[in-house]
Order: C-alpha cells, then structure tokens, then sequence
C-alpha cells in the first residue's frame, strides 16, 4: 500500500473519531498506534489530524482503490467507532457514506459494525 493511501486512511479514520465532537483516551491510543503502524512521520501525523469536522468523507476515500486498501479502511474505521465501545449517530452516518463510497455493501458494514462492538 502506498504513502498516500495510508495517509487517507488515518485521515478518514480521525475524522471518524472527530465525527461526534469528544476524544476518548481510547480513541486518542487507537489514532496513535495507527498512525505508527502505518511509520507516518511527525509532519504526516500533523497533517492527518487536521480535520475539520465538515470534511466530507465521500471525498476524504477518492484516490483509496484496490481490495487491499480498502479493506483495510473498512477495518481501521469499523475498530476506531468502536474504541469507545459506543457508535454514536454521527459516527453511523460517516460509516454509512464511507460504505456508499467505495461500495461495501451497508448490511456487511452494519455487521462488522455489531461484532466490533461486542
């Protein structure tokens, strides 16, 4: 996976963190160990955590294709809601237009959604 798409993919996932307005601990740990997974460097962690909360994730995925990239926003984004243990309707929403995006089917997100949060 390229640079570029690793960087959209932390990018969506911190807007999906964002989307409901409050950072838990857990969520600011699971940002973190992400973006050092992915060996982003501090200007690019920077870069990734510059989010307005109005950027719209339909186009925050352009560019981000192939199964190996997608499929893993679909598990970094499915396990960020979930950090908190809670999904909250904003949180549903940016899940919902992702899904719609890159076309994942809304039933298989809901369902890895649920089994995420047991």
């Amino acid at each position: 996976m390229e640079i570029r798409e690793k960087i959209q993919i932390c990018e969506v996932v911190a807007q999906a963190i964002l989307a409901d307005g409050q950072i838990t601990d857990s969520e600011k740990n699971f940002m973190n160990s992400l973006m050092d997974k992915y060996e982003l460097t501090d200007d690019q962690k920077k870069q990734v955590m510059a989010r307005n909360i109005g950027d719209d994730p339909a186009q925050m995925v352009k560019g981000i294709s192939g199964f190996e990239s997608t499929n893993q926003l679909i598990v970094e984004l499915v396990m960020a809601v979930a950090a908190d243990d809670k999904l909250t309707k904003t949180e549903q929403n940016l899940l919902n237009t992702v899904a719609e995006a890159i076309g994942v089917d809304q039933s298989d997100m809901d369902m890895l959604v649920k089994n995420a949060l047991m």
